[in-house]
């Protein structure tokens, strides 16, 4: 698969690239619905012209795009938790 899916959270203020050419990132924002995430991947495939299937999403080389979940970064701070 020549196509990565990563999730960032966004600045409204700041200019979107969904497509990152030089790495093959599609960036999709973290706070998207996940039952909207394939639409939104799909739509940027079609912008780079990429046909779609009925179902699913594929890269360039014909292979299906994975979409793991999101997952959120974890918090740090000074306190370590002890198991008993």
């Amino acid at each position: 698969m020549c196509i990565r899916v990563r999730y960032q959270i966004f600045d409204p203020l700041e200019d979107f690239q969904p497509y990152d050419a030089d790495a093959g990132i599609v960036t999709l924002p973290l706070t998207l619905a996940r039952s909207a995430t394939l639409t939104a991947l799909r739509a940027v495939l079609e912008e780079l012209a990429v046909a779609q299937p009925e179902s699913g999403a594929i890269c360039w080389c014909g292979e299906p795009v994975m979409l793991l979940p999101s997952v959120p970064t974890q918090r740090r701070n000074g306190q370590v938790a002890h198991g008993a």
